[in-house]
């Protein structure tokens, strides 16, 4: 008995050692309103789960809202494999989206309508920027939004902006390898993620 309740603890112990999880505080004009949590799992060699959740609500001057992102994305052998997302506004759906990967294309469903994307691999996307910021990429797929967004390496300052396809702009400031703080740049108002763990 003691020998199972050891392998299983062994278990237990070694497969949470196979998670990562970042999370995020949000925030506008100082007033934090919500969070963001962004994990990823390997389950075996090849594998990777990533999963994506926030939630926030505003309740002051014209920004009324109370919203909720729901994402997960695989990758299989360090391809983008598929990618589920939605996004709840006051519990509607406003938004979603999935990407497959099927034998060289990508098959894209969405809130926009159907396409097939013909384009190279994807091997890195927004979900592994969050792990993985590099200095020496020059454009990520967002699975969000079904498209690249343009990268711009600024290692001098420790800070990657992005320019998205459909015009918003994000700065994410990095130390020590790993994502601290990001402000995404809306038309009514600056959001900013502060790594909070």
């Amino acid at each position: 008995m003691r020998t199972l309740l050891s392998a299983l603890l062994l278990f237990i112990n070694g497969a949470s050692a196979l998670g990562e999880e970042i999370v995020f505080e949000m925030s506008v004009w100082g007033v934090k309103f919500g969070e963001m949590v962004v994990s990823r799992t390997i389950e075996n060699d090849s594998t990777e789960i990533f999963k994506v959740e926030a939630k926030g609500e505003t309740d002051f001057l014209w920004m009324k809202r109370k919203e909720e992102s729901f994402h997960t994305i695989k990758y299989v052998n360090g391809i983008l494999a598929s990618s589920k997302y939605i996004y709840l506004n006051k519990g509607e759906r406003e938004k979603w989206a999935n990407v497959t990967y099927d034998d060289g294309r990508y098959l894209i469903e969405s809130h926009n309508g159907s396409t097939t994307l013909y384009e190279p691999i994807i091997n890195y996307s927004l979900v592994k920027f969050y792990f993985e910021p590099s200095f020496k990429k020059a454009a990520v797929f967002c699975e969000e939004d079904c498209s690249y967004s343009e990268l711009i390496p600024m290692p001098e300052k420790n800070l990657i902006k992005v320019h998205c396809a459909e015009g918003n702009k994000s700065t994410y400031y990095i130390e020590d390898g790993k994502i601290q703080e990001m402000e995404i740049h809306l038309a009514v108002a600056t959001v900013k993620l502060t790594r909070v763990r």
